[in-house]
């Protein structure tokens, strides 16, 4: 229908048109054309109408206006300017180029516009442009000017550059173009060079300008050496500072004289005798301005790169860190402070080789917390168990903390999202996609360190309506209308039943109580939303009332994408269970390229590790769409209401000076930190990409002697580990740690690194996240004569373990595959401990159970079925028992002696040389010995299978 209206009244538009021609009523063809145009836009400017109405009811109107009418401000103020700074340099071209002189004009104005819609940021920013008050120690400018100013200056360059040479190209077209008989034809060379300095009066003009914008370019390069790569590090260097700033500041000087010489006739007239004496013919006075840019790019030629490259190549580079250690010492100031790591706060990590069961007994809250749940098993066991439905969908999982019952938890939760492509072909009509299923329900939730007997999690939120094991956990609000997966629109309080969830045999349906989404309610509205979604199916249908609401932009992400463009979001939201109402939690960082003396952030990540008796290379990229930019702050944190969509967005870091500028720019639609309720403070977490980042630049810059980091000694890389048989870095994680001056655990996220081509751990670095402390960047360093392992040393560690390899072998042969978790390097007082999750699915089965764990405390290994005992493993039983029934009297015993079996280790091993032996005599193709070893092989097993020794905990060193 709507097509149908569009091809009518341009129809309408043509024949007015056509009819008005042939009758010569002018009025009637202007008619036509402002028909056609009107149609032609109404598409535009009905989507334009319901992005506004949709602003207006998430609240942010204000905003709307103020990006709109600046984008239109940028298109037509820039049109406007570039047209007539055409239309005045070429003013002078006779009446016969006024064709030619319009036409520049209008591309002047087209290039203009174009520029101004895609410099609309940089425009406010300059606009709203805020001190710092850190200068540069080179220029003396201050840092504010670099992101704010600068960056517009710069791309004002290129604007001027475009419009000069229309305008040059078109005066000098005018020259060479003659107009006869309603055609142009090109003048001959004799005929342009008898031509007197009138005739080129534009041609002169334009070059001129031409070459003040060249003298202004170079002017500005002088802050771009800020972001020299001449020297040893980023930044200006010694040759930047002493030869080639002096020598922009020539350089500018110098065009811009020349550019004068152009301007003034006495000027062009001592470089034309120049020309004469020189070419000893009459080149005619056209030459002048080229003769005047080659003269003037061989002098930029050997002031900009001759001399300094001969400076550097014979005095710098023999001499280069005496030369360039003041400038290094520049470099890593302003990297560190870009990356905020000059507030971290550096100490040294004893990694004392004591482990006591006092120990264990004082940071019991710690040990109940470690994760023992990798994401991806328990997200195969949410999708078998908590799906309930086939159009429910848990998207990833996230970690969090919550007090429950009296303690501090970490835990794992999940929200349950309405999935609708994943109900049968035949039930995905327009009336269930729109109407019916709007919605997801609920959330799943377990600690990240308990599971059943069974090797399953025990879920603390669980099933449909959510049932909750304690009252801080009940889920009052369930219903989940804004999520990750929900891009698609629908319509709620229509005449048609909405399901809410699933009652045994029945459904259950409610009706929408919230605010979100715009109401339909009148014709006009609902026209507007049938052009932008449904067409013709949503404009005659009868569901829609008067109290309907449509809700679209529903995928929380590019919800708040599209409120607030300038920000770059974090690409994993979390759920939060905020007084029984849903809610997600995103962060958002404000970002540059622009800040003085910084290195670039770059993505790609090179790690060399040893794999067996091979060196490996693995090659990374981590961050990528961050790759490039040289500055970083976690700024905002934005929360997404899961039931009716609002959106608030709270100011992190009000020392950022970019968030600042934005927060002028757009007043009222950030809040202050302060205005966060407390219940969602105290979910507010270190993000992720944010401690990724800072990392990988603190891999190089912890480094804060020039010599030291001119020479790389001590460069860090992250640590690698083996999971899922892939050896992969170790990402950020999240754990409950406890700081050495603290009397009580927080929730901290980790990195650790190792030095590069070694796999010993050098350091971890931590964010913290709770109450006052949040935001606080911690280094530690460990002793560097010490051997501290690191996460592929344990994975090795557990390889070369006899028995515990013999029964993953074992595991792994009888129609089952083993999952190797996360290694988690735990920081514990003044030590470290390991601990590796251990999975296995059957083939049959839809996911993993959590089978045993590994712990590890230097080289002293345990493993058993349950954290506890193979934690227990690691002392003599008795001794932590004595410890623990001392400090929990009454608490209920929770593991048993570890104990170990010599016959089934030695069978262990038995079946281990067999195995080996099988698989040297298959490959040399002596296949009857090997035979034999696979028969030996399987005895060894059945032995072992009726011993079940992994019933207690074992225990090697």
């Amino acid at each position: 229908m709507y097509t149908v209206l569009f091809l009518l009244f341009m129809g309408l538009a043509i024949t007015l048109v056509v009819l008005g021609l042939k009758k010569n009523k002018y009025w009637q063809v202007w008619l036509g054309i402002m028909v056609g145009l009107v149609t032609f836009l109404s598409p535009h400017f009905i989507n334009f109408w319901g992005e506004m109405l949709w602003f207006d009811a998430v609240g942010y109107g204000k905003r709307f206006w103020t990006l709109t009418l600046t984008q239109t401000g940028m298109l037509v103020i820039p049109f406007l300017g570039g047209a007539l700074l055409v239309y005045l340099l070429t003013f002078s071209i006779a009446s016969k180029g006024k064709y030619l002189r319009n036409l520049a004009s209008l591309v002047g104005g087209f290039l203009s516009a174009l520029w101004g819609s895609a410099n609309w940021e940089a425009f406010l920013k300059f606009w709203y442009g805020v001190s710092t008050s850190v200068t540069d120690p080179i220029i003396g400018k201050d840092t504010g000017f670099y992101l704010f100013t600068y960056p517009l200056l710069r791309n004002l360059y290129a604007l001027l550059v475009l419009l000069t040479l229309v305008a040059l190209i078109t005066s000098l077209s005018a020259i060479f173009l003659r107009k006869v008989n309603n055609t142009f034809q090109v003048e001959s060379l004799e005929n342009v060079r008898l031509q007197n300095n009138r005739v080129f009066s534009s041609f002169y003009i334009c070059a001129a300008l031409f070459l003040f914008v060249l003298a202004y370019s170079k002017f500005l390069d002088r802050y771009e050496l800020m972001y020299s790569n001449w020297g040893a590090a980023t930044g200006p260097g010694w040759t930047d500072v002493h030869i080639r700033l002096p020598a922009y500041n020539f350089i500018w000087i110098f065009t811009a004289i020349m550019g004068l010489l152009i301007l003034i006739p006495a000027g062009r007239r001592m470089i034309y005798h120049y020309m004469m004496k020189v070419y000893y013919f009459s080149a005619g006075a056209f030459l002048v301005p080229f003769v005047t840019l080659g003269f003037t790019l061989a002098v930029w030629f050997i002031a900009l790169s001759a001399i300094p490259g001969l400076f550097q190549w014979l005095r710098v580079e023999p001499n280069e860190i005496t030369f360039e250690k003041p400038y290094i010492a520049h470099n890593i100031e302003f990297t560190r402070q870009a990356f905020r790591l000059d507030k971290v706060e550096e100490r040294e990590f004893p990694a004392s080789e004591i482990l006591e069961p006092a120990i264990i007994s004082r940071n019991q809250n710690l040990f109940d917390n470690v994760r023992l749940w990798d994401w991806r098993a328990l997200d195969a066991v949410y999708k078998q168990f908590q799906e309930i439905r086939l159009y429910y969908e848990f998207n990833d999982l996230d970690l969090d903390r919550y007090m429950i019952d009296g303690k501090y938890q970490e835990v794992m939760v999940s929200a349950r999202e309405m999935e609708v492509s994943n109900l049968p072909t035949q039930s995905q009509t327009f009336v269930n996609k729109r109407f019916k299923y709007t919605h997801g329900y609920g959330i799943t939730l377990t600690t990240v360190h308990d599971f059943t007997d069974q090797g399953l999690p025990r879920l603390l939120i669980k099933d449909i309506p959510p049932k909750a094991e304690y009252p801080e956990l009940k889920v009052e609000r369930p219903e989940i209308y804004y999520g990750e997966l929900t891009d698609s629109h629908v319509i709620v309080n229509s005449k048609e039943e909405e399901f809410d969830y699933p009652n045994g045999e029945d459904n259950t349906y409610v009706r929408y109580a919230g605010k979100g989404g715009v109401q339909i309610s009148n014709l006009w509205r609902k026209f507007v939303f049938g052009y932008m979604f449904d067409g013709t199916k949503l404009l005659v249908s009868d569901y829609p009332t008067e109290e309907s609401r449509i809700m679209f932009h529903r995928q929380i992400q590019k919800r708040v994408e599209l409120l607030a463009p300038f920000l770059h979001f974090e690409n994993d939201p979390y759920i939060v269970l905020d007084q029984g109402r849903l809610k997600w939690m995103i962060d958002a960082y404000t970002t540059s390229d622009n800040y003085p003396y910084s290195e670039p952030f770059y993505a790609r990540e090179n790690i060399e590790y040893t794999e067996g008796e091979y060196r490996q290379n693995l090659t990374t990229n981590a961050g990528r769409e961050l790759s490039g930019i040289n500055y970083i702050r976690n700024s905002v944190k934005a929360v997404v209401d899961a039931y009716d969509g609002t959106v608030d967005f709270y100011i992190a870091d009000e020392e950022d000076p970019i968030i600042q500028v934005w927060d002028k720019i757009f007043p009222g639609l950030f809040k202050p930190k302060s205005e966060m309720p407390e219940s969602l403070v105290k979910h507010i977490r270190y993000p992720e990409k944010m401690i990724l980042i800072q990392g990988l630049v603190y891999a190089k810059y912890h480094m804060t002697d020039p010599e030291v980091f001119y020479n790389q000694e001590d460069l860090w890389i992250r640590a690698t580990e083996k999971y899922y048989n892939q050896v992969q870095p170790v990402e950020p994680y999240y754990i409950m740690w406890q700081l050495p001056e603290s009397d009580k655990p927080e929730f901290v996220l980790i990195q650790p690194f190792t030095p590069k081509n070694r796999q010993v751990l050098a350091g971890w670095i931590a964010g913290l996240s709770d109450g006052d402390n949040y935001g606080r960047f911690l280094a530690y360093k460990f002793p560097k004569e010490k051997r501290i392992l690191g996460p592929q040393q344990v994975e090795t560690k557990i390889d070369q373990d006899s028995f515990l390899s013999g029964q993953l072998t074992l595991w792994d042969q009888r129609g089952s595959k083993v999952i190797r978790g996360n290694v988690l390097a735990i920081p514990v007082e003044e030590t470290i401990i390991y601990v590796e999750p251990i999975y296995l699915q059957s083939e049959t089965a839809a996911y993993p159970e959590l089978r045993l764990v590994v712990v590890m405390h230097g080289d002293n290994l345990s493993y058993a079925p349950n954290f506890d005992d193979a934690l227990a493993g690691l002392f003599d039983k008795s001794a932590l028992l004595a410890v623990t029934n001392t400090t929990n009297e009454g608490e209920e015993q929770k593991s048993e002696t570890a104990k170990s079996s010599d016959s089934f280790n030695q069978l262990a091993q038995q079946a281990n040389q067999a195995f080996e032996k099988y698989l040297e005599l298959n490959g040399q193709k002596k296949f009857q010995e090997a035979a034999r070893e696979l028969n030996n092989l399987s005895q060894s097993l059945k032995q072992m299978v009726q011993q079940e020794p992994l019933a207690d905990s074992v225990t090697t060193e």
